[in-house]
């Protein structure tokens, strides 16, 4: 039985078609497919996302995030347990493939740990998957 794939998409419906190509003919075998999240809020212990702001709240005090930081963010704590490798998050948040070094993910991971995070060397909220990738810990509970 055939199947069949619908895309959702804003933009040049030329440049789709070839990333597309771009992507089947490199050989690499990789499809996102990725949830609507319709809330606008996102609360786990002590954190207060508010996705139509752009604003996180912890214990009571506003945090500044960049633009990137809040995007990885939002990412990690939609999907609560999920592993995201950087590849995964750079594709996501960037919205394009990255073939190259993925220290970027990480300068940011380090970024936000260190606002969001009493102690960022021993992390609670972002979690590192050792040879995997990142993700927001389930165990922080949600409110």
């Amino acid at each position: 039985m055939g199947k069949i794939l619908l895309v959702s998409f804003e933009g040049d419906e030329e440049e789709l078609v070839n990333s597309v190509i771009s992507v089947l003919d490199s050989g690499r075998e990789k499809f996102l497919f990725q949830e609507i999240q319709l809330q606008s809020k996102i609360r786990h212990k002590g954190i207060a996302i508010d996705l139509k702001r752009r604003e996180v709240v912890r214990d009571n005090r506003k945090i500044e995030l960049t633009y990137t930081e809040f995007e990885i963010l939002q990412l990690l704590a939609q999907n609560p347990g999920r592993v995201f490798s950087k590849e995964q998050i750079y594709d996501i948040v960037w919205k394009e493939s990255y073939f190259g070094d993925y220290n970027i993910v990480m300068s940011h991971i380090s970024h936000i740990r260190e606002k969001i995070e009493d102690d960022p060397g021993n992390p609670v909220y972002i979690q590192t998957v050792w040879g995997v990738g990142y993700k927001f810990n389930e165990k922080a509970g949600s409110e």
